[in-house]
């Protein structure tokens, strides 16, 4: 989990860094290395993270006598989730519009 922990984080924090380039008022200055790559990039590092994370389950499942039996079913809802708003945002992207806000 300690893996799974780590991909994470990064994935946080460059979600974080892309998101806060989204929000900022046309006028002022972006941070740097923000673009299509550094999306894509965020885009693999969570697509990957979620893979560990369903092999990890897969091999460690959670102890179910320590009320952890549904952690691993609502973790991988709310990854799937955060992936189906990636791609949704992605495909917004994609066809040269701006994703709305509240997706980001």
């Amino acid at each position: 989990m300690t893996l799974v922990f780590a991909i994470l984080l990064a994935t946080a924090l460059l979600g974080s860094w892309l998101a806060a380039n989204y929000l900022r008022d046309a006028g002022m200055p972006r941070f740097i290395a923000s673009g299509p790559l550094v999306g894509a990039i965020h885009g693999a590092i969570g697509i990957a993270g979620f893979i560990v994370f369903i092999l990890t389950l897969i091999r460690h499942p959670p102890a179910a006598a320590m009320g952890l039996g549904s952690f691993g079913i609502g973790a991988e809802i709310l990854f799937a989730f955060a992936l189906i708003l990636g791609l949704g945002i992605a495909t917004m992207a994609l066809r040269g519009r701006r994703p709305f806000g509240f997706l980001i």
